[in-house]
């Protein structure tokens, strides 16, 4: 069975995870951005809105008081907003009671962004009490009306059996709805279900398609997985210049396995001229994540000192470059 990812979350942001009754949960940190965080299309401003232009020029006093009179005028968006404010507390104390209330505002009105909201706070119990089964119920309606999020979180909560049955069939059925809204952990996962066969038909000719979908967003656990396929012919036509490209960007995005089979590729001038300096480099780079590989071991004990030192240097220049923590 796929590994079950509850994304109690909106859409953009820094993600942090903790582990909850045996679950991980992931949760991301809002921070101020464009239309607080929403996708292009989950925005909940549909139209020109005075009270998110405030809230995006950082005026947040004025973007609560324009959302204040607009959901008193009925406009259901506004609900969201405000309690996008003050669960952040962006210009007001955080107040995740208030959020709440003005999310419940927004979901009993129909706003899907307010029922997602209102799903997360009531999975994790923060600024209500917690209840799982109203929170699969709020992801539900906003799933039914278009919310990608939503939708894949109610798809891992018929994969887990987390406040209803344990249903596949459903939880196919939901992966499908966020991943043809190039939800990437969506098509992810829907690939692992009709490689398997579970709650749908086995069908490996549409695990590969949803495998290229996840990897072709960015999923790094994808792209290792297409670019073996690719390098090896199966189930897809033979590119290794392909399978290495994949490698390459999933191995700059930090993944440990991406960077393993890159150095192996330049080790062995797969997809690419062979280059021993750049296959140390990426074996290091790996080897410091915690991917070992004796024979690339035995490639840097044959480097010359100055090759060596090459090599170092550069792993050490990528670590900077991209933020990890010198090893």
């Amino acid at each position: 069975m796929i590994r079950s990812r509850l994304l109690l979350a909106i859409a953009v942001c820094t993600w942090v995870t903790f582990e909850n009754s045996g679950s991980t949960i992931a949760v991301q940190k809002t921070a101020p951005v464009t239309k607080g965080g929403w996708s292009t299309t989950e925005t909940p401003a549909l139209v020109p809105d005075p009270a998110y232009a405030a809230y995006d020029a950082g005026n947040y006093l004025q973007a609560i008081k324009l959302a204040t009179e607009a959901a008193a005028r009925g406009e259901s968006q506004a609900n969201t907003l405000l309690g996008d404010i003050y669960e952040q507390g962006l210009g007001v104390p955080q107040d995740n009671v208030k959020a709440a209330e003005w999310f419940t505002k927004g979901a009993v009105a129909g706003d899907k962004h307010s029922q997602f909201r209102l799903g997360v706070m009531l999975a994790e119990g923060k600024g209500v009490k917690k209840d799982k089964k109203k929170a699969a119920d709020f992801f539900e309606a906003a799933a039914n009306q278009g919310h990608t999020l939503a939708a894949y979180n109610l798809a891992q909560i018929y994969i887990e059996g987390w406040a209803r049955k344990q249903d596949m069939e459903k939880a196919a059925y939901w992966l499908e709805q966020a991943a043809q809204k190039d939800h990437a952990q969506a098509a992810y996962d829907l690939s692992a279900l009709y490689r398997a066969g579970e709650g749908l038909p086995k069908d490996d000719a549409k695990a590969v398609a949803w495998l290229k979908k996840a990897a072709e967003a960015g999923h790094a656990d994808a792209q290792v997985e297409y670019a073996i396929m690719l390098a090896n012919g199966k189930g897809v036509p033979k590119n290794d210049a392909a399978a290495v490209s994949l490698l390459r960007v999933a191995a700059e995005r930090g993944n440990a396995v991406a960077q393993n089979r890159l150095a192996r590729a330049y080790s062995a001038g797969f997809g690419l001229a062979a280059d021993r300096i750049q296959a140390a480099k990426w074996h290091l780079i790996a080897r410091a994540a915690g991917e070992s590989d004796l024979r690339l071991d035995l490639l840097i004990m044959s480097l010359r000192g100055p090759e060596r030192h090459k090599a170092e240097s550069l792993a050490q220049a990528w670590r900077e470059q991209t933020g990890e923590a010198a090893r």
